[in-house]
């Protein structure tokens, strides 16, 4: 079965400005996460958490502020990519942005205001609000984040399943070396076990570690993006007619 496209040629300055845009967002959607964190994590995941929390409120602020703008970089990554990835499939185009946004809507709707009501709960607290009320709900927000955060089993799943959808089609079609999509598949596949894992036993300490592959493979892939770009004669060479492209 196959669906009409676009006019745009595989060549056109678009698609290689599209490549550069990518590849800033990939690098802001993983960079600014980790330099979030740097501001705020040891505060919000400080075991007295409601006393520390609002004598720091300036930095915590700051640190979810810049993982505000991670979250933003990842439904626009879907969305740029999209003209690209739709020459090769609309169908995993589409799906690989529904789960970049969903992704969005999981961080900005759980885990980012979980942690501003974290501070919220830290003032209360310092104003005269009950303590045991006060800790419960510190609890039940912890509980949330243990699978909506980015560390979070469910986020993490929905994470893998977009990102197999964008391996999966860069392999295929070679628009980028095939080592660099394979590289991303194995962390995704790694990551996904690590998860499902996470849902039945305790993970040792050092699991975290294991993130680290998927982490660098998107720097050293949005770094192709912005100085190589899209290899489109790959495109062109399986699909000779541009008009034509399976659904």
């Amino acid at each position: 079965m196959s669906v009409q496209t676009t006019t745009v040629q595989l060549d056109d300055p678009h698609m290689r400005r599209a490549g550069v845009i990518v590849g800033v967002l990939f690098i802001i959607a993983t960079a600014f996460l980790f330099l979030g964190e740097m501001f705020y994590k040891q505060f919000l995941d400080a075991p007295d958490v409601l006393r520390v929390a609002a004598q720091n409120k300036p930095v915590i602020v700051l640190g979810l502020t810049i993982e505000l703008i991670c979250i933003l970089a990842m439904p626009l990554i879907g969305a740029f990519i999209y003209p690209v990835l739709s020459h090769v499939s609309v169908g995993l185009a589409l799906t690989y942005f529904f789960f970049r946004a969903l992704e969005g809507v999981i961080l900005v709707s759980v885990a980012l205001t979980n942690k501003f009501s974290l501070l919220s709960l830290s003032e209360a607290q310092l104003a005269g609000a009950d303590p045991a009320l006060a800790e419960a709900a510190v609890m039940l927000i912890r509980a949330q984040n243990a699978w909506g955060d980015t560390a979070g089993m469910l986020y993490n799943i929905i994470f893998a399943l977009g990102a197999l959808c964008l391996y999966g089609t860069l392999f295929h079609a070679r628009l980028i070396p095939r080592w660099i999509s394979l590289w991303g598949l194995i962390a995704i596949a790694v990551l996904l076990g690590i998860a499902g894992t996470a849902m039945l036993i305790p993970l040792p300490p050092w699991a975290p570690i294991l993130i680290v592959p998927i982490a660098v493979q998107e720097m050293l892939m949005a770094l192709w993006f912005i100085f190589h770009g899209f290899d489109f004669q790959a495109i062109a060479h399986e699909y000779p007619d541009p008009t034509e492209i399976p659904s």
